[in-house]
């Protein structure tokens, strides 16, 4: 029992959870639901990770001779991957809308890009974790941020400097990549305020910042970027949260659009009830649970990784089904002409990769090589070193692969 009370404080992570997700609602905008082409992502795995092979495959791309502006046309869609949400997205640009689920924490992805290739806006990044204060942590605390990705221990960072760093690892390695301002965000802060406090909780600790930041592409083409970023800090969890855009226009342009997106974006009650009536079935079954604690702290532990190996398995076959729908994104993202893909690369920490017959494909970052099963697609990637003997030890056959290189954004 005084193992499932240390555990049960894993529950205001869920609370500040649902309640992030919840304050684009406080604004959010109508829209009939219509028919538009809405594409999605499976979940990456961290480890040495085989996947479909149908990425950039696809429906042919049409040319687009205008560039394109900013837009207030939008169409309601939501969530395939778990109906975890709802939002309006650009109508006639390329959405990817999806959402990733591990144990209570779930996050909402957006990315939209525009006919002519030239802008990207984006809500949200998947590997952003759920933050605990170590010196609030308890064991078992300590033990799920072991096991999961979407967990950490670490010391509330401030929107500014946690933000400044964040740009830093992950665009960094953008050609010409500069920061070039940095400010806060009140209004967000107080947009955020008003709705902690609209639902009778008490306002935590919140802070905002929009970073500005430039890159260009191997021709010299520059980019304009601009990145909001929210803090909020509880006690024993915080979140952080980011969205921008990235354009060869000017961001600002972009921003309205941005927001009206955010503001239209609201998570399914009945994809929120779920996760607390999961949340009620794993805490019955810790208490259910009378071994000795150590064991059951095992038990627990093997239980939570069952359970995200089986999720990742679940979006596989989600990704298999659905691979029409996503093509269409992937392969316009794979094209010559859009300037962005490079970026939507580092927002989505992938990698393109091409094969000696010339075929591109979208692949988890994790890795630096990458080698191809050649009659169905599939892909492995692992190190530096990962090649034939590696393929044997995961008891694949090297000469059904081939390496595929990756290719520059």
């Amino acid at each position: 029992m005084r193992e499932m009370q240390k555990l049960g404080k894993l529950a205001p992570a869920v609370l500040v959870v649902a309640v992030v997700m919840t304050v684009s609602s406080a604004c959010g905008g109508s829209g009939d639901k219509s028919t538009a082409k809405v594409t999605r992502k499976s979940d990456k795995q961290s480890t040495a990770t085989t996947t479909g092979g149908s990425e950039g495959q696809g429906d042919p791309i049409e040319d687009q001779q205008s560039a394109s502006g900013p837009t207030t046309d939008l169409v309601l869609v939501s969530d395939p991957v778990n109906n975890a949400f709802s939002v309006q997205v650009p109508l006639g640009w390329d959405n990817l809308v999806y959402s990733t689920v591990e144990g209570q924490i779930h996050n909402e992805i957006v990315n939209s890009m525009s006919p002519d290739g030239e802008t990207v806006l984006f809500i949200g990044d998947p590997k952003i974790p759920s933050y605990w204060d170590p010196d609030q942590a308890n064991e078992i605390t300590r033990q799920f941020t072991e096991n999961l990705d979407s967990m950490d221990l670490a010391y509330y960072s401030p929107a500014p400097e946690y933000f400044s760093k964040y740009v830093t690892d992950k665009f960094g390695q953008l050609d010409g990549f500069q920061v070039t301002g940095s400010e806060l965000d009140s209004t967000v802060v107080q947009r955020y305020q008003d709705a902690f406090a609209a639902r009778g909780l008490q306002v935590p600790q919140i802070d905002a910042v929009v970073i500005r930041f430039t890159f260009s592409d191997d021709a010299g083409k520059t980019t304009n970027a601009l990145l909001k970023g929210v803090t909020i800090n509880s006690g024993p969890v915080w979140q952080a949260s980011a969205m921008g855009i990235g354009t060869t226009g000017n961001p600002d342009d972009f921003l309205a659009m941005l927001q009206q997106v955010f503001d239209s974006k609201k998570t399914n009650p009945d994809f929120t009830a779920s996760q607390n009536q999961r949340h009620e079935q794993i805490m019955a079954q810790i208490q259910a649970n009378t071994e000795a604690m150590t064991r059951r702290h095992e038990a627990n532990m093997a239980q939570i990784q069952a359970s995200a190996n089986a999720h990742q398995q679940r979006m596989q076959a989600m990704w298999s089904a659905n691979d029409a729908s996503v093509s269409n994104f992937y392969q316009r993202m794979n094209s010559g002409d859009v300037q962005q893909r490079g970026f939507l690369n580092y927002i989505n920490e992938e990698n393109t990769v091409q094969t000696s017959g010339g075929q591109k494909m979208q692949v988890d970052n994790s890795y630096q090589r990458y080698w191809v099963n050649k009659s169905d697609g599939s892909y492995v990637g692992g190190d530096i070193n990962f090649g034939d003997s590696q393929l044997r030890g995961m008891g694949l056959n090297p000469s059904d692969y081939e390496e595929a290189q990756i290719v520059k954004g």
